[in-house]
């Protein structure tokens, strides 16, 4: 591989979140707060219009309650806003932080499908890139990758990948080498783990659905091809990453296993152990339904440390 040496290392923890219907902005306040006192430095917002409430309102509220804690889209898109839109609230984001913003970026998934729109080509992607270079170029920008030429994209142009998974090493090596991340790079992997198969399911289902649309799945997969192209038929956008959507259910607990990180204790350390040594430098760790601040310090506990 290309620039630094690979060394498994990570350098903080962050977590995925997004802000329910059902949530106020002052529940959201109290729980980002919580997590920059529970030791998490980062926190990715996911932007999901049909699902849960505004990512620039959730990262403004968070920027105006926490200190420390950076502040990520958890990953925006340049279609549902005109790249001067973004680039406009991510800039306040930033100034409200004291420079604490990361603009998170995809071709689209959630946002674009649940309103008949498809995800950009990775050419359009690599537009938007350059747009927000030049309007905010004090803001690092983060690809969501997957597939190879979403990955060679974010080697290129990017200052990190968030690699969406699944949590199988062979493939997130094989991402990495497509990534070639140059010095400075930071590869950051969605995570989600728990010793709790309820905790990860609905993650496990988005999972199945975005591995639906790969040509080629590593072994390991190809026997799980029917399930998750039913899982993408079963999908309810409204209800993306929801612990009560319907959809879950189309994914069978040996899939979830296959895709998140998910067992006894040593079994989840054994696998954060080896996704670390196929690449990843920062894990990100989803945080979905009820009680997530206390699950996160269940996870930090007896995982993590």
């Amino acid at each position: 591989m290309k620039g630094r040496a690979r060394a498994g290392r990570t350098s903080g923890y962050d977590v995925s979140a997004g802000i329910s219907s059902k949530q106020s902005f002052d529940s959201w306040a109290k729980f980002v707060a919580g997590l920059e006192a529970e030791g998490v430095s980062r926190i990715w917002v996911i932007d999901s219009q049909l699902a849960m409430k505004d990512v620039y309102a959730g990262l403004v509220v968070a920027a105006l309650n926490t200190r420390t804690l950076g502040l990520g889209t958890g990953v925006t898109n340049a279609v549902t806003r005109h790249p001067s839109v973004t680039a406009n609230a991510i800039a306040a984001v930033n100034e409200l932080s004291n420079g604490r913003a990361i603009l998170g970026l995809g071709a689209g998934d959630s946002a674009l499908y649940g309103i008949g729109l498809k995800p950009q080509k990775v050419a359009e992607v690599e537009e938007a890139v350059a747009y927000f270079r030049a309007q905010a170029p004090e803001i690092p920008i983060y690809l969501a990758v997957s597939q190879q030429r979403m990955c060679e994209l974010a080697g290129r142009v990017a200052d990190g990948a968030i690699v969406m998974g699944p949590a199988q090493p062979e493939m997130v090596r094989r991402q990495v080498e497509w990534i070639a991340p140059k010095k400075g790079f930071e590869v950051a992997f969605i995570s989600p783990t728990s010793t709790e198969i309820e905790d990860v399911r609905s993650w496990a289902s988005t999972q199945a659905r975005l591995m639906s649309h790969h040509k080629d799945l590593p072994p390991s997969l190809e026997p799980f091809r029917g399930e998750m192209t039913r899982s993408a038929e079963a999908y309810d956008y409204s209800e993306h990453l929801s612990t009560d959507a319907g959809h879950i259910a189309a994914v069978s607990d040996e899939l979830v296993t296959a895709l998140a990180v998910v067992g006894s204790v040593e079994e989840c350390r054994a696998r954060l152990r080896d996704l670390q040594a196929a690449g990843v430098d920062r894990f990100i760790f989803p945080l979905a339904g009820r009680n997530r601040l206390e699950r996160w310090r269940r996870l930090r506990d007896q995982i993590i440390v």
